[in-house]
């Protein structure tokens, strides 16, 4: 019997020189093999030997050092002659003491028997001991390519399929007072527990097999024994074989901890099961915020997702506080089936998640008559809990048969993470995977993939019966880029062309031209029309009654109504105009115009005010979802605009957290841009809290207007910024995220600066071109022109060269 174990860290001699045979080959009974039958298995045994070999190493004779060839025969015939050994402990006990009392040169001694077919599950068993006991150096049983199939992970798929790991266990082995570990336990137990669990983190995995391995006696009367074990994850990151983690822990670290309980999967065989070690509770008398997902693609989509938003808006313990751009996508899973409408509403509410899904369920079933043929099929409207977060901003997870929170899904749609990433901070972060869901939405574009391609949609009226939209095709790359600190924006849609029209005496460039002749008027529309739509898809009329150059004398209430509206009820009346591709615009900041003009036709209120001249147009606008608002930045008024051009005054002297595309600006950069993106979203918010929906909302950074000719150049290099702009205070937030964007360039003073065309506006028509198409190379999605014959053209070439069409 060998002396027992002494776990405790001790001191030895040192000993200078080594003998090795390594994986020596022979067969030996040592238990039941990997098929459960007692006969002779395939062993390997490794031998270190610490002896003296100075006399051989000088005199080159072999009598003077351990033979390992000796050796090595004469440990294959000790096993060939002793077959039956009966367990894995008793082979490696009785080698290593015949060796060690055989060969009087081996000074210490350590040996190795690998079991491949110890059992069907593992790669391997060993069993390293010593002789002497070395306190330093304790003997150990190593299990290792232990291949399990279980449910870990915190994505749909790792949910919904199990994966395979691999585990390696090493622990301390002795067998004094018959407290001999058995692998073959050992294995099956870590095998029956991960195999019947489920599993968030590859690190509670780890953590569980550990404890699991110490239900033995011997770590009972050994509490400072440790035992590692390490668990790779298979094809968890691409590029990788697997990753994983290891952890080292004593049986001490254990007690009172009780007896391990598996967390078993759901019984719904495709059910979406994510374990819950902890529900924080919803807080009574405090209000609760969550993030609902909406689609629909049945019916008029705009018109079912409007009214589920007032259903909801309705309930006594519910409000609605924000709603998300809308986005037109392809349908998952099931593609045989109409285009969908999809976006992501925020509400502050009483009711706890259960019965926050019995109301979405009450609104899609009973309200908008929701037929549910089969999963991810066509549906009026979709309703779904994203987040749910208590009265302290803490998340809520929650696992049930019928209601998972966070959504099960959510990672893997880019038509539910883009919206939502407009109504929350940067760094809200996913409460299972620990990671910003800013970075997910990245990480999904990153992949490539053309499904994840989603149409930024903004609804106009419907014309005889049929859908029409602002469509923007948009994929975003966030970040800045090194060289020019300008966010790379990888718009993939066309340009569009906005014509002008003005109806005024007194406009800066074509003053005079149209006013008072509504057939000469008509006739230009057609023009522009036919201009237009040679190149493209289609095309957008701004009719202006109300000259807004700096210092211009205004036209009255009357004067404008009269100048605009009778000529929108006539183009909306022309039957050779192509009414479904031709979006008309008023360009106006009163509200009176802007509601008589919607109710003649109108699909864009182009408002040079951005709602500061006459806040009553944001009501306007905001009882009209369906029409566009196309909101201008502005400073002072029309008198005293020019005379409000520094932007400098106050940049650093509040406290307004900054970003471009998801990171942070870099300290001190684009100062203007970054004062016109505060400005404009503080506008934006000024809207929004009227009403006005994010899927209206065109932004124009107002070339021209309180800006002086190098500024307007600044702006034009820097729309990517102001398209991806996000602003946060500690009361607010405004997320820009790939918002479209109108330039209207046209004929505008700075351009005659620069090339001398001071006199006449119109002989700055062929420079516009070229403004134009940088425009377009900056990321204006929208551009607002005179000569649109030839316009079209540079944006169209544009288009050719900066965007993927």
């Amino acid at each position: 019997m060998r002396s027992p174990m002494n776990l405790n860290l001790g001191k030895r001699a040192f000993s200078r020189d080594k003998v090795y045979i390594d994986r020596l080959a022979v067969q030996a009974n040592i238990g039941p093999d990997c098929w459960n039958r007692k006969v002779p298995q395939n062993c390997q045994v490794s031998l270190e030997l610490e002896t003296d070999f100075t006399k051989a190493s000088q005199s080159d004779e072999l009598q003077y050092s351990l033979n390992y060839a000796v050796i090595s025969k004469d440990v294959a015939q000790y096993v060939d002659s002793r077959k039956d050994f009966r367990s894995l402990g008793n082979l490696s006990q009785q080698l290593i003491r015949y060796v060690k009392e055989k060969y009087k040169g081996i000074e210490r001694a350590a040996l190795t028997v690998n079991a491949p077919e110890a059992h069907i599950r593992c790669q391997n068993v060993a069993l390293t001991l010593r002789a002497p006991m070395d306190n330093e150096k304790p003997d150990r049983l190593v299990i290792s390519g232990l291949k399990l199939l279980t449910l870990i992970g915190v994505f749909t798929f790792e949910r919904l399929q199990k994966q395979y790991v691999t585990v390696d266990i090493e622990m301390p082995w002795s067998a004094q007072n018959g407290s001999e570990i058995h692998y073959q336990k050992t294995i099956d137990e870590v095998c029956e527990y991960v195999e019947s669990s489920n599993f968030k983190t590859v690190e509670a995995l780890v953590e569980c097999v550990t404890q699991v391995t110490m239900n033995n006696p011997f770590f009972e009367a050994n509490p400072d024994a440790f035992v590692t074990v390490k668990v790779i994850k298979l094809n968890a990151i691409t590029a990788t074989k697997g990753v994983g983690v290891s952890c080292t822990r004593m049986a001490k670290d254990f007690l009172g901890k009780g007896p391990m309980v598996v967390v078993k999967a759901l019984e719904t065989s495709k059910s979406f099961d994510l374990p819950v070690a902890s529900k924080t509770p919803v807080i009574p008398g405090k209000s609760s915020t969550a993030f609902l997902a909406f689609g629909s693609n049945v019916g008029d989509r705009l018109s079912n997702i409007q009214y589920a938003i007032d259903l909801l808006a309705a309930h006594p313990e519910v409000e609605v506080r924000q709603v998300s751009s809308i986005f037109e996508s392809e349908p998952m899973y099931f593609q045989d089936q109409r285009l969908f409408l999809n976006g992501c509403i925020e509400v502050e509410t009483q009711l706890i998640p259960r019965e926050l899904l019995e109301l979405c369920k009450q609104i899609e079933y009973e309200e908008l008559k929701r037929v549910k043929e089969f999963d991810n099929g066509p549906r009026s409207i979709d309703l779904d809990i994203i987040f749910y977060k208590n009265g302290d901003g803490d998340h809520i997870v929650l696992t049930t048969e019928d209601l998972v929170i966070p959504h099960p899904r959510l990672l893997e749609r880019t038509f539910v993470m883009e919206p939502l990433c407009e109504l929350i901070s940067h760094d809200e972060v996913h409460p299972v995977t620990a990671e910003p869901v800013f970075v997910h939405l990245n990480q999904v574009y990153d992949q490539e993939r053309d499904a994840d391609i989603l149409w930024k949609v903004i609804p106009l009226p419907q014309v005889d019966g049929k859908d029409r939209f602002l469509k923007f095709k948009n994929k975003p790359k966030s970040g800045i880029t090194a060289n020019s600190d300008v966010p790379v924006s990888d718009t993939i849609s066309p340009t569009l062309t906005m014509g002008i029209l003005n109806t005024t005496p007194d406009s800066f460039s074509d003053g005079g031209c149209f006013n008072d002749n509504l057939d000469l008027q008509l006739s230009r529309v057609k023009s522009i029309v036919q201009e237009v739509l040679n190149l493209s898809k289609q095309v957008i009329i701004d009719i202006g009654g109300c000259s807004t150059r700096p210092n211009s004398k205004q036209a009255t209430l009357q004067q404008e109504i009269e100048r605009t509206i009778p000529l929108l009820r006539a183009i909306r009346a022309c039957s050779s105009l192509p009414q479904s591709q031709m979006v008309l615009s008023i360009d106006t900041y009163r509200s009176e115009v802007a509601q008589l003009a919607i109710e003649a036709g109108v699909d864009v209120i182009n408002d040079i005010s951005g709602g500061k001249f006459d806040p009553k147009i944001l009501s306007v606008v905001a009882k009209n979802p369906n029409v566009a608002y196309a909101m201008s930045h502005i400073r002072g008024s029309i008198h005293n605009m020019n005379e409000k051009t520094n932007y400098d005054e106050g940049f650093e002297s509040d406290d307004v957290r900054e970003r471009c595309g998801g990171l942070e600006f870099p300290e001190g950069k684009a100062p203007l841009i970054r004062v016109l993106g505060r400005e404009l979203a503080s506008q934006y918010t000024t809207a929004v809290g009227f009403g006005v929906k994010r899927w209206q909302i065109l932004l124009d950074p107002g070339i021209g207007f309180a800006k002086h000719s190098a500024q307007n150049l600044e702006i034009i290099r820097n729309l990517g910024i102001l398209k991806n702009y996000s602003m946060q205070t500690n009361s607010t937030f405004v997320n820009f995220r790939n918002i479209p964007v109108l330039v209207g360039p046209s004929r505008k003073k700075f351009i005659g600066h620069i090339t001398g065309d001071t006199k006449n506006a119109s002989d700055r028509d062929f420079v516009t071109g070229a403004v134009a198409s940088a425009c377009v190379g900056y990321g204006a999605d929208i551009v607002r022109v005179h000569d649109t014959a030839n316009c079209v053209k540079s944006i169209k070439m544009a288009d050719a060269l900066y965007r993927s069409l």
